[in-house]
């Protein structure tokens, strides 16, 4: 992501493996994508737990969401068989 004056959002914030998860369905769908806090939890382990931040502009946030809740929905799809 580009350091201009974009506007960007949170988009969802989890643990690190969540997030990452996240962010390449983002990716793989060609939005960009930025985390923050992942240098937090390498030093500081779970005491800071679901401290990491995904951001995405705010003109692909409405595209992005409908992403992520498509990826918990098959999350929770397989979870159940």
């Amino acid at each position: 992501m580009s350091n201009s004056h974009e506007d960007v959002v949170r988009i969802a914030s989890g643990g690190l493996v969540q997030i990452e998860m996240y962010q390449q369905a983002l990716g793989d769908a060609g939005i960009e994508s930025r985390v923050v806090g992942d240098d937090l939890e390498g030093s500081l382990g779970s005491a800071l737990q679901n401290s990491i931040e995904l951001y995405v502009k705010q003109a692909d946030f409405v595209r992005a969401e409908k992403l992520l809740e498509g990826v918990e929905a098959e999350k929770q799809s397989r979870e159940k068989r």
